[in-house]
Order: C-alpha cells, then structure tokens, then sequence
C-alpha cells in the first residue's frame, strides 16, 4: 500500500520508478544504477531497513535515502539518521510532507517535470494490484508503529518490531495458539473485547512474563515483584497496546470511536474450551504483531482477532480510506 500511495504522488515526476519488495533486491537496485533516490522501508523480509542503510553506508552506494515507515519511535528516526538516510517519512505517505522534503533538499528541479514533459504514460502504480490481506496487513503495520512509540516512550527504550501477520484461522487454531501460552507458568495471557461500528472482536496480549522484572524496572519500581503488581503491570501494558493499536487501525479506516471491555486474565483451564466445542472451518481473521525488546528479555505477541462479519465494513473501509495519499 505503501508502494502504491508513493507511486500515486510521484507518477507526475521525470523518474523511471523501479519497485522491490526486499531489501536484497533494493541493494542490488541500487548497485544496477536503478535507485538515484530510494525510498525504504524498515521492516521488511530478509535484510530489514537498518540494514540496508548499514550496507550503503559501509559500501558508499551511490544513492539518496528517504525512510518510509510506520515505525515511528524516537529512536528509530534517530538510528536512520545516524545511519545516513537525508529524511524520515511517517506512513500513510503525506503528499505535502513528500513535497516539503524533495523541495527542502533541492531535488526539485531533477525530478519535476517542465510543462513539455511527456506525462501521458501509464503511471507506475498501474500494475499495483493489493488484496484485502494487503490492505489489512499495511493498515496493521502503521497500527503497530504508533502502539510501539507510545510504549517505547514509556519504557524510554527501543522497541524492535515485526512484520504483522494477517490470517483466516479456525477456532481450532485459535485454541492452539492461546491454550499452551495460557497454561505455561512462564506466560501471562491477557484478553480484552472491542466493537466499532460493525466490527467486532477481541484483543488478546500474550506476554513472556520472564521480561517483567525489566519492564518493572524501566517503569522506576523494583525488581522485586509481588502478585498485585505483576498484574498491574500486566494490565497497563495489555490496555496501553491493545488501545493504542485498535485506535491507530480504526483511525485509518474513519473509525474515531471504539467501545472497549475490561481485560481479563486467561490463566485458568476451562477458559477457552468453547473455541473446541464450536463447529470446524474458518471462524475469524487474526492479525498478529510482536513487540519485543532482546536487551531486558522483553518479548510480547499482540492478537487481535475479528469475527468473520467483521470483515466486509473493514475491507469497504480499507478501500475507500488507506489507498488516499
């Protein structure tokens, strides 16, 4: 979506556009004379942004970088920066921003055609073509940069981000997933219901609770933890990512508003076996995000699971909203 947003504001521009999908393939873009000016993204397969500007960098590549990433965290501007890249662009692409920054730094005259340029060819994003899963996984990715800025600024640390996964699954498996953490001693599984508009369903924060006496840390309590701040703990951090995900993915689609219910604990057997007792097939749409920190053992997955209904008004939604530049 990305992609497409950029290809959307640019078509007018005297570029030749070249799109990769990895950052091997940018590298090798770079290397075959093809990125003059790159826009990259920083969680990608394979070699992640970081690491494609520590390559240009180490091997003086000849090109310019722009950063376009939902990861909006202090210190993820501050590495890129570091790292050479000559701006930072937040998702979903602004195109006055886009502007502002190509005329700040004096791009301008390479890339803007004069009124005799020939404009009359298909522009770039004509063979762009994004399925609903696509659009929901995008939509998730900029979700989950704005949850990690907000736990990041009350950490005061970095936090390191995953590709957001987007599935149809079966109760079944959704059983699976969540009955082995809820039940391991190791783990904490939190869940919390939502509705907005139509769309229903519930979010649920699988924490490795060997991280906790780090968090209770970085939060200016001691490392000694009892019982009633474990679960404080747990709970602020279940509510402050879960309401900061949900609000950021319901913005994108016009959503301001969302009713949500208590978080509960699912630490008891019983818990989840009507997922069993409920009939077989696809019974719902998972998007799943990691949030983790390596360096305080800090490690947590974020499920957010909508009902079946949910998904026509989220995928109407996605397509008239998230594609605007």
């Amino acid at each position: 979506m990305a992609q497409r947003q950029l290809s959307q504001v640019i078509k007018s521009w005297d570029a030749e556009v070249s799109l990769v999908d990895s950052g091997e393939k940018a590298i090798q873009s770079i290397k075959d004379g093809n990125a003059q000016l790159l826009f990259l993204d920083l969680n990608m397969p394979g070699m992640d942004g970081y690491q494609v500007l520590e390559h240009i960098r180490a091997h003086d590549l000849p090109t310019i970088v722009i950063v376009v990433s939902g990861d909006i965290q202090k210190k993820a501007l501050q590495r890129v920066t570091e790292l050479g890249a000559l701006a930072f662009i937040a998702k979903p692409v602004n195109h006055d921003k886009l502007l502002h920054i190509i005329d700040k730094f004096g791009l301008f005259e390479e890339l803007i055609p004069t009124e005799q340029a020939d404009t009359s060819n298909d522009t770039p994003d004509s063979s762009i073509t994004l399925t609903q899963e696509e659009r929901f996984q995008e939509t998730a990715n900029i979700a989950m940069g704005k949850a990690a800025d907000r736990l990041a600024i009350l950490l005061d640390t970095f936090i390191n981000l995953s590709i957001p996964k987007v599935n149809l699954i079966s109760n079944s498996d959704l059983y699976m997933m969540i009955k082995g953490d809820s039940e391991n001693s190791f783990t904490s599984t939190i869940s919390q219901g939502f509705a907005a508009e139509g769309i229903f369903g519930e979010s649920i924060l699988i924490v490795d609770k060997t991280g906790l006496p780090h968090i209770s840390q970085l939060l200016g309590f001691s490392s000694e933890i009892d019982r009633d701040l474990e679960i404080d703990i747990l709970t602020d951090l279940a509510g402050l990512l879960s309401s900061s995900f949900l609000k950021a993915f319901f913005q994108q689609i016009g959503i301001n508003h969302i009713n949500q219910g208590t978080p509960s604990f699912l630490d008891y057997k019983g818990q989840l076996d009507h997922l069993v007792e409920s009939e077989g097939g696809v019974n719902s749409l998972a998007i799943e995000v990691t949030y983790s920190i390596p360096s305080h053992e800090i490690y947590c997955d974020l499920l957010l699971i909508f009902t079946l209904d949910s998904i026509k008004p989220m995928n109407q939604r996605s397509e008239l909203f998230s594609w605007t530049p």
